[in-house]
C-alpha cells in the first residue's frame, strides 16, 4: 500500500465525456482533460491561462493512436497553454482530447515546460503506445540537478494522472528494466509452438500475460501466409505489419497487445486456433490448465 494513491476528479460539465479536471494530494499540479468542442467554455479559466504543457490526442489515417506534445509559456497578453492549444485548432492533424498541465501557482518558467516537454516527447516515444508526431526532439533546457530532481517528481504524478484520464501513454507494453531493457520476468510467459504441415517449417513464438491482455513479444516467429478465416482485424494487422516491414527475418521487430489468448496465438499462426491450449508454460502446462488451477 506505500504506493497507493488517491486522485481527485471533478467532472466540469457534470458528465463523464465533458472536461475533467484531476488533482492529487501533496501535488502542486493541475490537469485538465477537454475534449475538442470544449475548449471555448474554457477561455476564462485564469488557471488555463498559465504556462504549462499539454498533449493532443487523435487518430491518423490508418486509425492508429497519435499524440502531439507541445508547450506554452505566459505571453505579453495574459495567454497561456489554453490560447496555444487553441492555435492547433487550425493544423491539419485533427484531435480528439486534449490534457493540459500546468501548476495551481503558476510556478513554471521557460526551463520547466521545456525540460518537461522533450521528457514527456521522449518517455512517450520509449512506451510505443501511440505514434508521437513531434517532428523534432525538444530542447531539454538548461537546469541545475536541484531543479531536475523536483521535476522528475512532477513527470512522475504526471504519467499516473494522464492513465488515470485514460492514456496510457508513458505505460510500456511489457515492463521492462530501464538500464538493460530486458522484460522483467514478474509476470506469466508462454511459448507457442507448431509445424506447418506444408512447408515442414516450425514457428515458434513468445507471450506474456499482463493484466491488459496477452502481449506477443518482439523476435517471435511468425506464419507470413494466412488463412481467410482469420478474424478481420488479425488479417487487416498482419497486412500492416508486412507494409510497415514490422517482420525482419520472418520475426517481429516489436511488441503487439492482443485482449484474447486465441487472437494472439492467430496472429502467429494466420489461422484460427484456440490460444488457450496453444500457449503453454516452459514445463508444457497449457493456458487451460493454468488458469483453472489458478481459480480453484
Amino acid at each position: 500500500m506505500n504506493n497507493s494513491k488517491n486522485f481527485n476528479l471533478f467532472l466540469m460539465d457534470g458528465e463523464v465525456t465533458g472536461r475533467i479536471k484531476c488533482t492529487l494530494s501533496n501535488w502542486t499540479g493541475l490537469a485538465f482533460k477537454i475534449p475538442r468542442s470544449y475548449l471555448d467554455k474554457c477561455k476564462d479559466r485564469l488557471d488555463l491561462k498559465y504556462s504549462g504543457v499539454y498533449f493532443l490526442f487523435g487518430k491518423n489515417e490508418d486509425d492508429e493512436d497519435e499524440v502531439y506534445i507541445g508547450q506554452a509559456g505566459m505571453r505579453k497578453n495574459g495567454e497561456g497553454v489554453l490560447c496555444r492549444v487553441g492555435e492547433h485548432l487550425k493544423d491539419e492533424a485533427y484531435f480528439n482530447e486534449c490534457v493540459m498541465l500546468t501548476t495551481q501557482n503558476n510556478s513554471f518558467g521557460p526551463t520547466e515546460i521545456s525540460y518537461l516537454e522533450n521528457k514527456f516527447t521522449n518517455l512517450a516515444i520509449y512506451a510505443d503506445r501511440y505514434n508521437v508526431r513531434n517532428g523534432n526532439d525538444p530542447n531539454p533546457g538548461n537546469f541545475t540537478e536541484e531543479k531536475e530532481s523536483e521535476l522528475e517528481d512532477f513527470v512522475e504524478y504526471s504519467k499516473m494522472v494522464l492513465g488515470v484520464l485514460g492514456y496510457k501513454i508513458f505505460v510500456p507494453i511489457v515492463k521492462k528494466d530501464v538500464e538493460s531493457d530486458n522484460i522483467q520476468e514478474d509476470e506469466l510467459i508462454l511459448y507457442l509452438s507448431r509445424k506447418n504441415r506444408k512447408s515442414g517449417k516450425t514457428t515458434e513464438a513468445r507471450c506474456k500475460r499482463t493484466n491488459e491482455g496477452f502481449v506477443v513479444l518482439k523476435s517471435s516467429m511468425i506464419e507470413e501466409t494466412g488463412s481467410k478465416s482469420i478474424p478481420q482485424s488479425i488479417k487487416e494487422l498482419r497486412e500492416k505489419i508486412k507494409k510497415n516491414n514490422e517482420i525482419i527475418n520472418g520475426r517481429l521487430t516489436k511488441d503487439y497487445l492482443f485482449n484474447s489468448p486465441s487472437y494472439a496465438a492467430a496472429f502467429i499462426l494466420g489461422m484460427q486456433t484456440n490460444g488457450r491450449t496453444d500457449w503453454k508454460t516452459e514445463d508444457g502446462v497449457t493456458l487451460k490448465d493454468l488458469e483453472e488451477k489458478e481459480i480453484l
